[in-house]
């Protein structure tokens, strides 16, 4: 293959940078596609959000749940961090694409309080906000030796399985 390929590309035209060239066309309207999206209509019962880092580059990413366990990315942003400008900006982005800011939802997010308040501002503070469970343990481990992380680690997740009250008293 490795020798073939190359002459079999040289007779028909195609170069590697041809067909980057054209994964990049494509991915970057596949990408204003996903951007652009209506919602109108759909019914979005959670919105989780966190931001994810890219090597130079940080991006907040808000997933939606339907009513019937499906998920959705909702949108994108790229920014300095997780800061409320960024924030803001895409929640607004989802309202002006139709997802209803008057609907109650649940919110999980990473604790950040620039989420927190963003989300306050564009849909309201009657909202329900859950701290991520996956940031939460990861947050709790920094604390503790390495030795002790994976007890702790599995402890905290036998608790989550449990009914609030007996999960609260094992934590």
């Amino acid at each position: 293959y490795r020798k073939i390929l190359p002459e079999m590309a040289e007779t028909v035209a195609v170069s590697k940078s041809n067909i980057s060239r054209e994964f990049v066309d494509a991915s970057e309207q596949t990408l204003k596609e996903l951007c652009e999206r209506r919602f109108d209509g759909q019914q979005m019962l959670i919105v989780y959000m966190d931001g994810i880092q890219f090597g130079q580059h940080h991006v907040l990413v808000a997933l939606g749940v339907d009513k019937q366990g499906y998920k959705h990315v909702l949108g994108l942003r790229e920014g300095s961090s997780e800061n409320a400008t960024v924030v803001k900006d895409l929640l607004t982005d989802l309202v002006s694409r139709g997802l209803d800011p008057k609907r109650r939802r649940l919110f999980v997010i990473d604790g950040s309080k620039a989420l927190r308040a963003a989300i306050a501002e564009v849909f309201g503070d009657q909202n329900p906000i859950q701290r991520c469970r996956n940031h939460k343990i990861r947050n709790v481990l920094d604390y503790l030796p390495k030795d002790r992380q994976e007890n702790v680690r599995c402890a905290m997740k036998a608790a989550f399985q449990l009914p609030a009250e007996q999960g609260i008293a094992k934590l």
